[in-house]
């Protein structure tokens, strides 16, 4: 007897990372209820169920990948009354999908000359960093290594060198543009990276938003072994204080002050972005472990304020170095409608959602702990092991959105759900913080072998 093919059921979080394809406009009329994988044969096949909330029917969506990889629509079986009759009905259809592809691929006709592929050589293996090394030959990253590559596969390069940055000095930069993508698709915008500035230009319920990225170089050593103890964790208290709102105003001032090539004008006056929000999007990478708590320092600089004493700000000193406080009082910087903080653009972060969606870490065991809100909005500590099937962890977590007072085109917070948004008052600060949301996570992992 010949064994029927079919599919295996999945989690979400597994066809999640496969397939970033989309629209957020299904969301308005159905629901996805359920997620099943087939493989056979190098061949892979996705499907989703999903429920009309109109016609209250089950419809089937059944993808392949296209010739740039990427998992699309091959079949739509519509209208069934029964979710079990639907799926004996998408295990019929296998063996006459699997007699169309060429080489595990289906052709859909409008694909790129060219697959982005993150991990195709593009730099000579002496030149490459140390954190395409460890993706490439640790175990322990198989996960964020699989997350990347699917999600590369999705992204698109206007100025075509963005893997050969990836690979050699620019990772930490690159890794924050992919992350970016991530959360920007996971809070339902529309892309388009068709321009060479800014880095993404944003669309929802027809507002689009300008956001350029950028991202605080690093100063260590990403393999030297630290001893997690008091003394660090005072260095990096004094390191959040005193050091990062200078690399803060260093970058951000550069931001406002560039005026890219061809058309040498700032971000905010191209024929693209006229009129429209503007956003600075920044991630701290300059010390480990400083990203959880930077977000400090940003506040204090941006508003000219003191976050744990409440104290104006004019200056801020340290050593023999001074910078001018409360960017958002210039008025040359009303056109920064929002800068928006990112701590968790890194590798642990991409391992995490790659065991979240069933890849395996060889060997090892993956903990994260750290401080979150609770249904009631109540912040407490928690930890987790992520392998846990009752763990759940979006992309977009740990993320502050510093709304400027005197912006010239505000933001519309509600654009943004799931992130923290400050706002300055005439009587101090107010913050809207989601519930069930994590502030700040450590990532460990141990060796189970």
């Amino acid at each position: 007897m010949t064994r029927r093919l079919s599919f295996i059921e999945i989690n979400k979080e597994q066809f999640d990372m496969f397939f970033y394809g989309r629209s957020p406009y299904m969301k308005t009329f159905s629901n996805e209820i359920s997620w099943f994988k087939f493989e056979k044969d190098g061949i892979t096949l996705l499907a989703t169920i999903v429920l009309c909330n109109i016609d209250k029917d089950f419809n089937a969506i059944i993808l392949g990948r296209d010739l740039n990889k990427k998992f699309r629509a091959i079949n739509v079986i519509a209208s069934f009354t029964s979710k079990e009759d639907l799926i004996f009905e998408i295990n019929s259809c296998i063996p006459k999908m699997l007699s169309q592809h060429h080489n595990g691929l289906f052709m859909q006709g409008d694909e790129s000359p060219e697959t982005f592929s993150l991990f195709m050589r593009k730099v000579p293996e002496a030149k490459r960093n140390i954190y395409m090394k460890m993706l490439l030959e640790d175990p322990k990253h198989y996960p964020a290594y699989i997350v990347l590559e699917e999600l590369a596969y999705w992204f698109k390069d206007p100025d075509g060198i963005f893997i050969r940055d990836f690979q050699s000095a620019s990772f930490n930069s690159r890794l924050f543009e992919l992350y970016l993508n991530a959360v920007f698709y996971e809070l339902d915008f529309t892309m388009n990276r068709n321009h060479n500035q800014p880095d993404f230009m944003l669309s929802k319920f027809n507002i689009e938003i300008a956001v350029e990225a950028a991202s605080i170089a690093e100063i260590e050593d990403p393999l030297e072994k630290k001893i997690v103890n008091q003394k660090q964790f005072e260095e990096i208290d004094s390191h959040v204080k005193n050091v990062m709102p200078f690399k803060f105003a260093r970058t951000l001032l550069k931001k406002v002050n560039h005026r890219p090539e061809p058309n040498k004008v700032y971000y905010w006056e191209l024929e693209h972005t006229k009129n429209k929000p503007f956003i600075i999007a920044m991630q701290d990478y300059s010390k480990r472990m400083s990203m959880g708590f930077s977000n400090v320092a940003l506040h204090s600089y941006l508003y000219g304020v003191d976050m744990e004493t409440g104290d104006k700000i004019e200056v801020h000193s340290y050593e023999s170095r001074s910078i001018k406080s409360n960017f958002f009082s210039s008025p040359k910087n009303k056109h920064v409608s929002a800068v928006f903080l990112t701590t968790q653009a890194t590798l642990p972060k991409f391992n995490r959602m790659g065991v979240l969606a069933g890849i395996e870490q060889k060997d090892c065991k993956t903990i994260v702990n750290g401080m979150r809100t609770d249904d009631d909005f109540n912040i407490v500590p928690f930890v987790a092991d992520i392998s846990d099937s009752k763990y759940e962890e979006p992309w977009c977590t740990a993320a502050y959105m510093y709304h400027n007072p005197n912006a010239h085109n505000p933001i519309d917070y509600r654009l943004f759900p799931n992130v923290v948004h400050v706002f300055q008052k005439d009587d101090g600060f107010e913050e809207l913080v989601p519930k069930n949301y994590i502030l700040q996570s450590t990532t460990v992992v141990f060796s189970t072998h």
